[in-house]
C-alpha cells in the first residue's frame, strides 16, 4: 500500500475497530496458479497483543491449498470512504480526490481444524441476525458441513493502516470538506475528517 506519512495510522485500537466494523474483507494469496482472492467474513480474535484473524473458506476453493500449505496472505479491509470535491476547498485551484480508510494485514496462513474449527464456526454463527446457534445443526449434517470447509488463522506479521482524510490540506479546506460531506450525508467520513481539526466540528 502506498502510504504518504500524513496518512499513516499507527493506533492499534483504531485499526482493530475498523476491522471489527468492516469484517467482510478480502483474502489475497499467491500460489502456483497465480493470484487468488476471496471475499470472506473475518473474525478478529480477542486480545490486546498480536493481531490475529480467523475465518473459513470452501474446501473446493483454490485458495484452500494456500491455507493447507501455510502460504503468505494479505487480508484487506475497506472502511468509510467518499469522493472529495475541489469545490469544497478554500484553496484553489484543486482537483477531485477520495478520502478513505483501509487496513492491510500481512501474515502466514495456519489451518484451523477439529474442536478449534467448531469453536470458530460457533463464533461466526453468533452474528446471525435471527439467533442461529451451531447446536441447532444435527450432528451428521454438521460433520458433513465441517468437512466441506477449511478454517484458517492469519497472524499479523505486518499491518498497514491508511487514514487518508484530507490531512494534507489546510484546516480551512478540511472544514469545507466536512461541510461538503455532511451535505451529501457522508457522515462517517465527515466525522473522521472533523477529528483531524484542532477543535471539534
Amino acid at each position: 500500500m502506498h502510504q504518504p506519512p500524513a496518512f499513516v495510522q499507527t493506533d492499534p485500537a483504531k485499526v482493530r475497530a475498523v476491522i471489527a466494523e468492516n469484517s467482510f474483507g478480502v483474502l489475497a494469496t499467491h500460489g502456483p496458479g497465480g493470484l487468488e482472492a476471496s471475499h470472506l467474513p473475518f473474525l478478529l480474535c480477542p486480545g490486546e497483543g498480536e493481531l490475529v484473524l480467523e475465518g473459513h473458506l470452501a474446501a473446493a476453493n483454490r485458495q484452500a491449498a494456500a491455507v493447507r500449505g501455510g502460504g503468505e496472505a494479505l487480508a484487506i479491509f475497506q472502511g468509510p470512504h467518499a469522493p472529495i470535491s475541489p469545490a469544497w476547498y478554500a484553496t484553489r485551484p484543486a482537483v477531485p480526490t477520495w478520502d478513505y480508510v483501509a487496513v492491510h494485514v500481512h501474515g502466514v496462513l495456519e489451518v484451523v481444524e477439529g474442536p478449534a474449527l467448531v469453536a470458530l464456526m460457533r463464533r461466526q454463527g453468533a452474528s446471525d441476525p435471527e439467533g442461529f446457534t451451531l447446536d441447532s445443526v444435527p450432528g451428521p449434517l454438521l460433520e458433513k458441513l465441517l468437512g466441506a470447509i477449511v478454517g484458517f488463522r492469519l497472524r499479523a506479521r505486518h499491518v498497514e493502516a491508511q487514514w487518508k482524510l484530507s490531512q494534507n490540506r489546510s484546516e480551512a479546506d478540511r472544514r469545507g470538506v466536512v461541510a461538503g460531506l455532511r451535505s451529501r450525508n457522508a457522515n462517517s467520513v465527515a466525522d473522521l475528517v472533523a477529528a483531524t481539526l484542532s477543535s471539534a466540528d
